[in-house]
């Protein structure tokens, strides 16, 4: 008999955990697995790709009834949409600090073997709430959760007694398992676990033609992807990004991607003057074919766990620069031996892509060892393993 799964995510926005999950249940045994995702809002771009995976059934808890509104800025409707949803969302936290159980009893309406909280902070929450005394659960940690999940917690021991309530618990990067123990004094059953990739999916739609043309062809592209949200840094690569051009090192950036940032982040452009070297290329389903395109890949990112997109630009064998986040120096080593990890503010940043721009024996030797290191991440392997730990 199969075994029932249920995956508990926030959101099928495309961010670096709803991938790895998207990977997750596309790849995982449906021979042994009948599996549920429930999305406690029902947004996102990924959602009509989990429905459309064979013997994988999809439900949510909250409807989003404003995406569309929300998804066109320009539309009228756009800022009363999002007043609204900021209201429902606000009143949705309280019910999952003070009533989850509630929550949990109202809308799982099934009984599942294995139970699994696939993001930190309400996720985790929602699932330590679960009435079935009888379902292993896990919970799976993507980031450092001494930053960014106190709001759902009532105090840190309400935090510890969330996490307390689970059989196992998986951390993405050895850097996060230790902080996980920092902040919660659980060493047992914490696991870690690389992230399932699918290499020759990105390879393939990497091969994509890019149909924009760089704005000088003699100099080289920085490429960035993911949201355009605070936590991800990209303002303060803007202004690395300035000052390189005003030192005269040239180069073009390129940052891939969508988000409530996006306006903060035009106005910077514009008021620098850096149409010319500095582009938002806006939400691409396919952001391999920018990368694969660049010269360099860049991670300003303030806060990670493993960050998906350096993983995904060490298979297309880019030379990286990475803030010291949990994980980048697991991914690239710690000696800077396939990449460069720097320190995580501006000045790490400004120093870090000066040194690749500015020394093409550093980028040679960076383009040749990150070859050696796209090799740790072996789809069947991982998902061999996250297979092992459900069964275990």
């Amino acid at each position: 008999m199969k075994k029932k799964l249920l995956f508990v995510v926030h959101t099928l926005q495309i961010g670096g955990a709803e991938k790895i999950l998207l990977n997750i249940v596309k790849y995982i045994s449906k021979r042994k697995y009948d599996i549920t995702v429930l999305a406690l809002v029902d947004d996102g771009v990924l959602v009509d790709e989990i429905k459309s995976i064979e013997g994988v059934t999809y439900k949510y808890v909250f409807k989003s009834y404003f995406k569309k509104a929300r998804a066109n800025k320009e539309s009228k409707f756009h800022k009363i949409a999002t007043n609204i949803m900021s209201s429902i969302w606000k009143r949705y936290l309280k019910k999952m600090k003070y009533n989850p159980r509630k929550l949990y009893e109202k809308y799982v309406d099934e009984k599942y073997d294995v139970e699994i909280a696939f993001l930190e902070g309400k996720v985790s929450k929602f699932v330590s709430c679960s009435t079935n005394k009888d379902s292993r659960k896990i919970a799976w940690i993507h980031t450092d959760i001494n930053v960014g999940t106190n709001s759902i917690f009532i105090d840190d021991e309400d935090e510890k007694k969330c996490y307390n309530t689970f059989d196992k618990v998986v951390c993405v990067s050895g850097e996060v398992r230790n902080r996980f123990i920092q902040k919660t004094g659980r060493d047992s059953n914490v696991f870690v676990q690389i992230n399932p990739v699918d290499c020759l999916d990105i390879l393939e739609k990497a091969k994509e033609e890019l149909t924009i043309k760089k704005n000088d062809e003699n100099v080289p592209v920085v490429c960035t992807v993911g949201r355009l949200v605070q936590v991800k840094g990209y303002d303060r690569l803007l202004e690395v990004h300035k000052r390189l051009i005003e030192e005269g090192v040239k180069h073009e950036l390129w940052i891939v991607g969508d988000g409530v940032e996006r306006k903060k982040l035009e106005d910077y452009i514009r008021k620098n003057r850096l149409e010319k070297t500095a582009r938002l290329m806006g939400y691409s389903n396919n952001p391999y074919k920018y990368v694969r395109n660049a010269d360099i890949f860049v991670c300003a990112s303030r806060i990670e766990g493993l960050s998906t997109v350096i993983v995904e630009a060490t298979i297309l064998e880019k030379v990286i620069v990475s803030t010291d986040c949990p994980g980048a120096k697991e991914i690239l080593g710690d000696d800077n031996e396939c990449g460069m990890v720097v320190e995580n503010d501006a000045v790490g940043i400004y120093e870090g892509l000066k040194a690749v721009l500015t020394d093409k024996t550093l980028m040679d030797k960076y383009q040749t060892n990150i070859k050696k290191r796209s090799e740790l991440f072996n789809l069947r392997n991982s998902i061999g393993q996250i297979e092992d730990i459900i069964d275990g």
